[in-house]
Order: C-alpha cells, then sequence, then structure tokens
C-alpha cells in the first residue's frame, strides 16, 4: 500500500515509525508547507526514503493509495475531501475540522466514496481503555453516574510567547483552530464517554477563557458541563496554561480513575476482572452506606504511538481496514458528533446559558 504523509511535524513524527516496519506500507510522500519538516519526516524511512514536496496536490498522484492527513485544522476540508474525490483512502487527525460545517462536509463526502475514511483518536491506541469500555458493557461499574476527564498542558504559553514574539502559529487563530484548548483536547475524552456505550450528551453548559496565553486568540481554559440522555453528567477541564491529566468514571457499583498517563485506581462490588492490562483481584470493604469494592491501585504505562506490533494501534488498524476493504476502525462520521458537542459548549459559553446539543 502506497501512502502519503501530509503534515510531518508535530504529533506526525510521533507515528512515523508505524509506517516504517510495516512491511507491506511503502509511504512514497512526505508533504509539508516547511520543507525541512517533510525532509526530517523521510529520513525516517533510511535508504527508502519517499519524495519530499511542499505541494499537497503530490498527495493526489495516480501511485498512491492512502493519504494521512496531520495538518492544521482549517485545512482538513480542502484536503480530505479532495484526498477523498480523488479515490484514496484518507486517515484523518482529530478534530475532524476547524467547526461543524466543514466537519459535515467530510463527512458527505466519505459517505459517497468506497474507500476507507477515518479519524485518528490516539487515545484507542490504549488497552486500558478497551478494557474500561468492557467494563461499562458488562455493567462491572454498574449505572454510571458520572464522568470526568481533565487534559491540561501548557503548550498554548509557549504559542503565545512566540507569537508575542512576531511568530504566529496557527493554534494561535481562533478561524484556523476552531477554538482554543477545548476543540483541540476535549475531543479525546467526548468521544470515550460517548464510546462507552451508556447514553449520549444532550446539553451543554460551561466557560471559556483567555487568561493566561495573550497572544492566542481561542481560550486558553475551558470547564464544560454535560448531560447525557441517561441521566448522568460529564464534566471536561481542559487547559492550555496549566499540565495534568485524568479520566474518571464513577457508577452505582464501582469506580475507575487514570491519572497522568500512569496510575490506575480502580474498585467495582461486581467482582474481580481479568482484561487486556487490568486484572482486578476484586473484594468487599466496608464503608459508609454499606459493602463497597475494594479498591486497587496499580501503574498502567500506555504503549508508545509508534509501535506498529500493538494490535490496537489505530494506524496499523486503519491500514489493514484499507487493504482489506473494510470500514475505519473509527468513522469521520463519529467524529462529526464530537464537533457537535464541541459546537454546542461554545454557545453554551457565549450565550450564558444551558444548550441543547442537537
Amino acid at each position: 500500500m502506497n501512502v502519503a504523509m501530509v503534515g510531518c511535524g508535530g504529533m506526525a513524527a510521533h507515528y512515523l515509525s508505524v509506517y516504517r516496519d510495516l512491511d507491506w506500507v511503502r509511504v512514497v510522500a512526505c508533504i509539508d508547507s516547511n520543507e525541512e519538516a517533510a525532509r526530517r519526516a523521510a529520513e525516517t524511512f533510511g535508504d527508502a526514503a519517499p519524495a519530499v514536496a511542499t505541494d499537497f496536490a503530490a498527495a493526489l498522484e495516480g501511485g498512491v493509495d492512502a493519504v494521512v492527513i496531520s495538518t492544521p485544522n482549517h485545512l482538513h476540508r480542502p484536503q480530505a475531501v479532495a484526498a477523498i474525490e480523488a479515490g484514496k483512502h484518507v486517515l484523518l487527525q482529530k478534530p475532524v475540522a476547524a467547526n461543524l460545517h466543514d466537519a459535515a462536509a467530510i463527512a458527505r463526502a466519505a459517505e459517497s466514496s468506497r474507500r476507507t475514511v477515518g479519524l485518528y483518536m490516539s487515545y484507542f491506541d490504549q488497552p486500558l481503555v478497551h478494557d474500561l469500555r468492557d467494563m461499562v458493557q458488562q455493567g462491572r461499574l454498574g449505572n454510571l453516574v458520572h464522568g470526568y476527564a481533565r487534559l491540561m498542558h501548557k503548550g498554548g504559553m509557549m504559542w503565545s510567547q512566540q507569537a508575542l514574539g512576531g511568530s504566529k502559529s496557527w493554534r494561535g487563530s481562533r478561524e484556523q483552530t476552531g477554538g482554543g484548548c477545548f476543540i483541540q483536547l476535549a475531543v479525546h475524552y467526548i468521544h470515550i464517554f460517548e464510546w462507552l456505550g451508556q447514553g449520549k450528551i444532550v446539553r451543554a453548559a460551561g466557560f471559556v477563557r483567555n487568561g493566561h496565553c495573550r497572544g492566542l486568540e481561542g481560550e486558553d481554559l475551558a470547564v464544560a458541563v454535560f448531560e447525557t440522555d441517561s441521566g448522568a453528567t460529564i464534566t471536561i477541564d481542559t487547559a492550555w496554561c496549566a499540565d495534568g491529566e485524568e479520566l474518571s468514571v464513577h457508577g452505582t457499583l464501582g469506580r475507575f480513575t487514570y491519572r497522568d498517563s500512569r496510575w490506575l485506581s480502580l474498585a467495582s462490588r461486581a467482582g474481580a476482572f481479568q482484561g487486556r492490562v487490568v486484572d482486578y483481584a476484586g473484594g468487599l470493604v466496608d464503608a459508609f452506606g454499606g459493602p463497597q469494592g475494594a479498591e486497587q491501585q496499580v501503574e498502567v504505562r500506555p504503549p508508545a504511538f509508534g509501535d506498529s506490533t500493538n494490535p490496537l494501534n489505530q494506524h496499523r488498524l486503519f491500514l489493514e481496514a484499507a487493504r482489506d476493504g473494510r470500514p475505519a476502525p473509527v468513522p469521520v462520521a463519529t467524529g462529526v458528533r464530537d464537533m457537535r458537542v464541541v459546537d454546542g459548549l461554545y454557545r453554551a459559553a457565549a450565550e450564558r446559558r444551558t444548550v441543547d446539543v442537537d
């Protein structure tokens, strides 16, 4: 399978090795507006170095089977639609686009294509996330009551400093990004919470602000509160001016908390659970309100983005689906759903009220 990599800096550099290490995949073009970034990416492939280009048109050439797009959000629609209409398989970095309108246009193009068109969601590389879904769907946490996610890093402060020094980034443009930290970070957890299968987000409230990154147009802090059609609530906090990460799910029979991509705390009254990486022994302890599941704390490290031997690696799974003529592991339409929720939060923050997502 001949692949063109479009956008070779940022996250793309972390997963190039997947394409290098699969012996049935050949990267034929590394394309980036920054020629040096494209050249560095091409060097990853050693003697089989692909062509280096700065013009996206190189991705549409006849010898290309699949196009992997990791460019700024505002470029996703023109590039993805052009690649789809040229008959290419397409894997698109999250979020789908800078706004809901463009995301829907990409989904319409994908629906009319016979090729595999999907979205890259890096958290699905992690076996732990799949274990969480199994626990939820087997009822081991009971009925979900509340989900909480926090994803924060200080990249915004760096981009702000650069912008104030005269070197602006697309991440600092509200139009090109679609917002700020929330659209870039929250889509991971919006997607995960709905993917767990216990309800869709129906209402949104929250606020966004820029307090520490004055060189950026979008928000550097966002707090969102969502209600699902199952009656559960979800809170998602994002920031570009602080750091830390957490995913928590609380249900009537148990709880799951994963902090800083390392520490897992798990408790369930439903008994032992053996998953891909989770080995929960079970047991009960006396607590306020009666017996509760015994808490177990363990260290769980995520796999590397570029590990082609990981059976859950999303790049590998996309390539296999394209090769075999199957749908993408994460369809673009599910990413459009994420964008609908993002749009709801931004509307709620602007109007200072609770809004319906759909």
